[in-house]
């Protein structure tokens, strides 16, 4: 592949899947500026890959797994966190809804922050299975290819992630 061909291969994936790569990493750090960055080394990174030569199968689960790294790495070199910043009174790290059109029924609002509040209390495991399946609409097969395991661990996760869901929220198989 030509120089060329690379940097339009690049562009397409970049159009394509920036936006959910950064929607993934502010999600994950509640830092706009740092979910930025993040979504910026994890192209950089791809566009390494690129134009070294490497053959790139699936792209956007590469993006994800650059991307989940780098947070690890991120929150492994600030777990000493201050007493000030647990305070919780920096509002300007808070950030808008990406999607105005989500914040028009006070209801549904309710109803998503009473579902993130319970996703908040399961295992981090079950965590990741739930958001890549229904924030970002992978299949189980891509989510294991981004969280390094395969398809039916993903599947075992993803039913056991909602039952302990549905039990947190007090919902009923019969309802």
């Amino acid at each position: 592949m030509s120089i060329s061909d690379d940097k339009k291969r690049f562009t397409d994936i970049y159009n394509r899947e920036s936006d959910t790569l950064f929607r993934f990493c502010l999600v994950r750090i509640s830092d706009r500026e740092r979910a930025l960055d993040i979504t910026q080394e994890a192209f950089t990174r791809l566009w390494s890959s690129l134009s070294m030569g490497k053959e790139v199968k699936n792209p956007r689960a590469l993006l994800f797994v650059i991307a989940r790294n780098l947070i690890i790495d991120w929150y492994r070199r600030i777990k000493s966190v201050s007493l000030e910043s647990l305070s919780g009174g920096d509002d300007d790290k808070r950030f808008d809804p990406l999607d105005p059109e989500a914040t028009l029924s006070i209801e549904t609002s309710a109803d998503a922050n009473h579902v993130l509040a319970m996703l908040d209390k399961l295992e981090p495991q079950y965590r990741e299975v739930i958001y890549f399946r229904y924030v970002e609409d992978l299949p189980p097969k891509d989510i294991a290819l981004i969280l390094e395991l395969n398809a039916n661990t993903v599947s075992v996760r993803l039913t056991r992630a909602m039952e302990a869901l549905k039990k947190l929220m007090g919902i009923k198989e019969n309802e």
